[in-house]
């Protein structure tokens, strides 16, 4: 796997084309966020707002987080991914529900 320093955008690929080549090559959202502010020199609320829609990247990161953390428990888990992804409580909130749900659901 390559390193996001590594991994540059294509001749004349944008930012927007870049993000989405990452995701459909199965990157995680933080490998995905990296790369953008290393090679496009971009903020933090603009890496946020640039990868708000990978839902393939997003569901990736959090499959990762919980397998770091499989006993954090609802509230815990939420801190976790509000902190990791740098979204709000409240989203973060129904990202950890819906996780305990689906754990549930086995």
């Amino acid at each position: 796997m390559n390193s996001y320093f590594d991994d540059k955008p294509a001749e004349g690929e944008d930012l927007a084309t870049y993000t989405k080549r990452l995701e459909a090559e199965g990157q995680r959202e933080i490998y995905i966020r990296k790369a953008q502010r290393t090679h496009f020199g971009l903020d933090v609320a603009q890496t946020i707002a640039a990868c708000s829609s990978l839902s393939a990247a997003r569901h990736l990161e959090l499959k990762e987080l919980r397998s770091r953390f499989p006993t954090l428990n609802e509230n815990r888990l939420t801190w976790k991914i509000s902190q990791s992804l740098t979204i709000s409580k409240e989203d973060a909130s129904v990202w950890a529900q819906t996780i305990i749900a689906k754990e549930s659901e086995v």
